[in-house]
């Protein structure tokens, strides 16, 4: 008989895979854990994983529509409380936050084509393919923010972070990571407040 648990527990079990899907995917992608290391780093029975989600690759597409979600919030508090007698560096310290985020938590690899395609697999292309348009649709929210009038301008400065966020692919390659991402986002926000 299937271990029940409380809905207290159910949730701590879901946190800890997702933190621990986010770990597995900052350290090396979707391909670099599997469904018996994820449980045994959060010490539950293998079945109990299956009462949580269908396949691993659904836990990692867990892992982006959770950081979505709490990314919202927090991105959205932060802008409402910019320091106007600083605003480059407050603009900066929001993005680079965003960005540091996505790094840290290891959500840029999902930009990685490969590990894109492993989740396709499992979840099905419209299921990756709608979380990661949430995804965009929210950065493209954010950039929104600063009421851009022109359609054109707002693809333009939302191209130009998602280059940024690209370069996390490579990030093993960039010698003072946080530095680099810091500058290359100063460097949008003078653009974006200077126009």
């Amino acid at each position: 008989m299937p271990k029940t648990y409380t809905e207290e527990e159910r949730k701590n079990i879901r946190l800890m895979l997702i933190e621990e899907a986010e770990k597995a995917l900052f350290h090396g992608g979707v391909e670099s854990v599997s469904v018996d290391e994820l449980v045994r780093r959060v010490s539950i029975p293998k079945g109990t994983f299956y009462l949580f989600f269908k396949s691993k690759e659904e836990l990692f597409l867990s892992v982006l529509s959770s950081f979505r979600t709490e990314m919202n919030d927090k991105i959205l508090a932060l802008l409402q409380e910019l320091d106007e007698n600083h605003i480059v560096t407050s603009l900066t310290d929001v993005f680079m936050f965003l960005t540091w985020e996505l790094y840290s938590r290891g959500i840029f690899r999902i930009l990685d084509e490969h590990e894109e395609a492993l989740i396709r697999k499992k979840t099905g292309l419209t299921v990756l393919s709608d979380e990661m348009d949430r995804l965009f649709s929210f950065l493209r929210e954010v950039f929104s923010y600063f009421a851009i009038d022109d359609e054109n301008d707002l693809d333009g400065f939302f191209t130009s972070y998602m280059l940024i966020l690209y370069s996390l692919l490579h990030a093993d390659k960039i010698k003072d990571l946080r530095l680099a991402l810091r500058l290359s986002i100063r460097g949008l926000i003078l653009q974006l407040v200077g126009e």
